[in-house]
């Protein structure tokens, strides 16, 4: 029996109007729900759900020893509260004599967190340079192992929700979870690639064929509404995948999360491993990367960026990193986050189908918590744990809510400030940039000048060298006001931080360390010398009107929050129990 989370069931979806075009089409207000309780083949290791613990141990007269008989006295300890003392091993060999204990113990060490929790270990003390060849597992690349005779438990003899949890979710399969959405999506792809537009239902995202998205529609109707570009030129993007990159760059080193691996190795672990949550792909600065920048473009109506003023051609440049390669198996993907420095983005599609659950800035998404500056996201589980248990569901009930699926070629928009999740349905290669349209200057000035602690991706040592040749190309009578006044005094502080420090991101370094960068300052400065003078003028009117709001909100003690609707909807509580009857019992 597995006790899973919340499984809600959302309401039929009203349909909604997007923008039209002479060709329309009504659509089918299909059934978007999914099924929660999943099923998955059975544990290698014949371990239960917790629930199962109600069946009732093996009975003595069987001559199988009990999970307390075969654990000792560390079965007095909570079970996550074991696993995370047997994390802390610091040897492949101890951990594998420890396995080799009890059948129970090598269930508990079979997990693959605790195995790769020691490879990051072991590759941290080696400078990253932990060359081990991938074996399909974190557990058989540490042991140097190919195959192994696994060591099953009897029926109902471990029944481990911390155990089988995470296996569950390693085999989670979405294209059949989100069957009903791929379906309905594909044919609004499929429409908006021969030009038909029509009624969507309600919180579905709108598409446009690339050339109809003209920069003065979208400064004046999309930049706070997401919505996809579509192509009918199968060139328009890089035919990338997997296979044809890690030709080219074998041996180039690419960023996966903690790890640094040469393309090769990332592909067969990519293809081969068991983890909840596999590693993901995303680099922006590998030697790899700065040639293949060169070989695309961003849509027209996003080459309008005003971050660009941080990396004017022959000046120093500071701009945070902002284009991005992004490749990852199947069940990869992003928890819900904003992007950073309340920037928007444009992500495209190359390889692999993508869904996207988003909200609006002042949504929370379902299952996500903050604090009352949003400086700190928590989400208590991870993807696949997200949708089984229920906040899948849940969030088709919340208003405001977006669903979308891109295809390969298809080109998502992602407002600033906007709450997403990803998750790639297929094996994935995207491409994704980050940048400040025109029209949403201000909410940038607003987080900038307000949101200091929670700016990232600037580095002190860049900022002021870019600060430098700046004051150097200044007149003197340019010089004198409070925002230069903030830039020198920083000028000072720079000069006697910590070395290690002045090349650390700024959203590592605490306040008792250095004050927060003058960014919103030098930002200003920077727009006015790049001929952008007209632009910060008004950005800076409407910052006027964000900040009174900002203000009354406060007075009235309005923080971000979730909606009304999942207020409600969290005030009740139902569990789907489902049975693991496997009678499945070798020794």
């Amino acid at each position: 029996m597995d006790i899973s989370g919340a499984n809600r069931q959302p309401e039929n979806v009203m349909s909604g109007m997007f923008e039209g075009s002479t060709r329309t089409a009504s659509y089918p207000d299909l059934n978007r729900q999914i099924s929660t309780s999943t099923t998955s083949r059975p544990h290698p290791l014949n371990v239960k759900p917790g629930g199962n613990q109600l069946l009732g141990d093996p009975e003595p007269s069987s001559g199988k020893a009990t999970k307390s008989q075969l654990l000792g006295y560390l079965d007095i300890l909570p079970e996550s509260l074991l696993l995370e003392l047997l994390s802390y091993v610091e040897s492949a060999d101890t951990l594998r004599s420890l396995a080799h204990t009890s059948r129970i113990m090598y269930a508990y060490l079979y997990d693959e967190e605790i195995w790769r929790r020691l490879y990051f270990r072991q590759s941290s003390v080696s400078n990253g340079n932990l060359e081990l060849k991938w074996r399909g597992s974190w557990r058989k690349t540490l042991l140097q192992i190919n195959t192994e005779a696994l060591v099953t438990v009897h029926r109902n003899q471990l029944c481990s929700d911390v155990i089988y949890r995470p296996f569950q979710c390693s085999q989670i399969d979405y294209e059949r979870l989100f069957h009903k959405i791929i379906v309905e999506e594909e044919k609004y792809h499929k429409d908006a690639l021969e030009g038909v537009l029509g009624i969507l239902p309600e919180g579905r995202i709108q598409r446009f064929q690339e050339n109809e998205m003209h920069i003065e529609r979208f400064r004046n109707q999309w930049t706070n509404k997401p919505f996809i570009l579509v192509n009918n030129d199968a060139n328009r993007w890089p035919q990338w995948d997997l296979d044809t990159l890690a030709e080219r760059f074998s041996d180039v080193k690419f960023r996966q999360e903690l790890a640094q691996w040469d393309l090769s190795h990332y592909v067969q672990y990519a293809r081969t491993n068991k983890d909840e949550l596999p590693l993901y792909l995303f680099d922006c600065s590998s030697d790899a990367m700065k040639e293949l920048r060169k070989e695309y473009k961003a849509p027209a109506i996003f080459q309008e960026d005003l971050f660009k003023v941080w990396e004017q051609e022959g000046k120093p440049c500071c701009r945070p990193d902002y284009a991005w390669i992004i490749m990852g198996p199947a069940r990869t993907g992003s928890t819900f986050h904003k992007d950073p420095n309340y920037t928007s983005a444009w992500n495209t599609a190359l390889v692999g189908r993508k869904i996207w659950i988003m909200f609006p800035p002042d949504i929370l998404p379902p299952g996500v918590g903050i604090d009352g500056e949003e400086s700190e996201v928590t989400a208590p589980v991870g993807i696949a744990e997200w949708v089984i248990s229920g906040f899948f569901n849940d969030s088709l009930k919340v208003p405001g809510c977006q669903v979308a699926v891109t295809f390969p070629g298809e080109c998502m928009y992602v407002p600033s400030g906007w709450w997403h999740s990803v998750i790639n349905i297929d094996e994935s290669v995207a491409l994704t940039q980050n940048f400040v349209p025109q029209q949403l200057l201000a909410n940038g000035l607003f987080f900038l000048k307000n949101k200091r602690e929670q700016i990232s991706g600037f580095y002190p040592a860049k900022v002021c060298e870019a600060i430098g040749d700046f004051l150097q190309n200044q007149r003197s009578d340019e010089n004198e006001d409070e925002d230069m006044d903030k830039i020198r005094n920083y000028l000072i502080q720079f000069e006697k931080l910590d070395e290690a420090l002045k090349q650390e991101d700024c959203g590592e370094i605490t306040e008792d360390k250095l004050t927060a960068m003058p960014i919103f300052e030098l930002y200003k400065k920077f727009l006015i010398a790049s001929g952008h003078g007209l632009e910060l003028t008004k950005a800076l009117q409407k910052l006027q009107v964000l900040e009174e709001n900002e203000r009354a909100k406060r007075l009235q003690n309005m923080p971000p929050k979730h909606s009304d609707k999942w207020e409600k909807l969290t005030e009740l509580t139902c569990f789907t129990f489902n049975f693991d009857n496997s009678d499945s019992d070798e020794d």
